[in-house]
């Protein structure tokens, strides 16, 4: 067996158990002479990647500098779908390799000469594992690339059983949410309806829609709020003291609800997974004000902040609240902003409503 078919186990594993892919990738290192070796997603909505260990640094500053965007590589081995392993004169002329800052960039780096693979999984992405040659140590040989080749197919077979794994844990997390009756959708990397339980499928098109850029939400003041989530989540800008508990105005056709932005959040997983996020569905009914322990679950309130919250649910004003829970006023009014930022109400009254689970005007 050669150096690259004794690879063909471990990337199996990997495929099962993404956390392996670092190792995956430092083992080919080892056996091709590499400095790093990296997969990732090319996808415009996304930028998950992993590396072997000594190239985090460098594929780090690649995504976050935006070299990933401009990169050649990846674009001319998508667009001549080859199927094997590539090197650089594959896909670009001298002239150009000379020419692209993107070059440019690796050569500073340590990186300078790739040789890679790009498979479709049925997401819709290309993923792409590619190992990076130190330039002073000169191109991948047309030899060494076709040595490559004997682990191209094991690449490809883990990549589409890893995207699969991913999609079924998502479909299985909207059917566990389905069993507590609780209605449930998964959105895509591009923030589109993936999937749904069928307690979720009632409200579309009434409420949620799959528009042509993202899900939608027929209710404006939600759809607005959700727009902003997801554009958090998209740059990786979670913050679990920000709103992704979206309150919905009640009408007659149904009672006020709450949905939950729940993100999927992984390591390597993240690579293969098209999913972003989940969407959670609470429907309120229209009874008296919640308990602080259910307005800090639904809203992710602190517990101060849920026990003014649930005094104005009541109708207490603000110096009734300072005195009954022997505080200061000020320190009402910091509780009741954060309420307000975490409800996406903007006055006392409108929270005392969406709380009271009666329909806004």
């Amino acid at each position: 067996m050669g150096r690259f078919e004794a690879l063909t186990d471990q990337i199996y594993e990997a495929a099962i158990v993404p956390e392996l892919w670092p190792n995956v990738l430092q083992s080919f290192c080892r056996a091709s002479s590499s400095f790093g070796g990296a997969l990732f997603a090319t996808n415009p909505h996304f930028s998950g990647w992993v590396s072997s260990p000594q190239m985090v640094d460098l594929v780090q500053a690649f995504f976050e500098q935006g070299w990933a965007e401009k990169n050649l590589r990846t674009a001319r081995a998508v667009q001549r779908g080859l199927f094997g392993f590539v090197s650089d004169h594959d896909l670009l002329s001298p002239a150009e390799m000379e020419t692209d800052p993107t070059y440019r960039f690796l050569r500073e780096n340590g990186g300078g000469w790739c040789a890679g693979i790009v498979t479709p999984v049925p997401s819709g992405d290309n993923i792409v594992f590619s190992w990076e040659r130190p330039y002073v140590d000169g191109p991948f040989s047309r030899e060494e690339i076709e040595s490559f080749n004997a682990v191209a197919g094991p690449l490809r077979r883990a990549a589409l059983v890893a995207a699969r794994l991913g999609l079924e844990k998502a479909r299985a997390a909207a059917e566990t949410l389905r069993a507590l009756g609780l209605p449930a959708a998964v959105l895509s990397r591009s923030h589109k309806i993936l999937l749904t339980n069928d307690l979720f499928e009632r409200f579309m098109p009434s409420l949620f829609q799959d528009g042509a850029q993202r899900c939608l939400m027929t209710d404006q003041r939600a759809d607005a709020l959700l727009k902003a989530v997801l554009e958090r989540l998209k740059a990786r800008h979670w913050d679990s003291g920000v709103l992704h508990s979206l309150p919905v105005t009640g009408r007659l056709d149904r009672p006020p609800m709450v949905v939950h932005v729940v993100p999927i959040l992984r390591a390597a997983q993240d690579v293969f997974s098209s999913a972003a996020c989940l969407l959670v569905v609470t429907e309120l009914s229209r009874n008296a004000a919640p308990e602080a322990t259910i307005l800090r679950g639904l809203f992710d309130l602190t517990p101060a902040e849920a026990r003014v919250a649930q005094a104005v649910a009541e109708g207490m004003a603000p110096v009734e609240i300072a005195a009954e829970q022997d505080v200061s006023i000020g320190t009402v009014r910091t509780h009741l902003k954060s309420a307000f930022a975490k409800t996406g109400t903007t006055r006392q009254a409108e929270l005392a409503v969406l709380l009271s689970r009666t329909r806004l005007p």
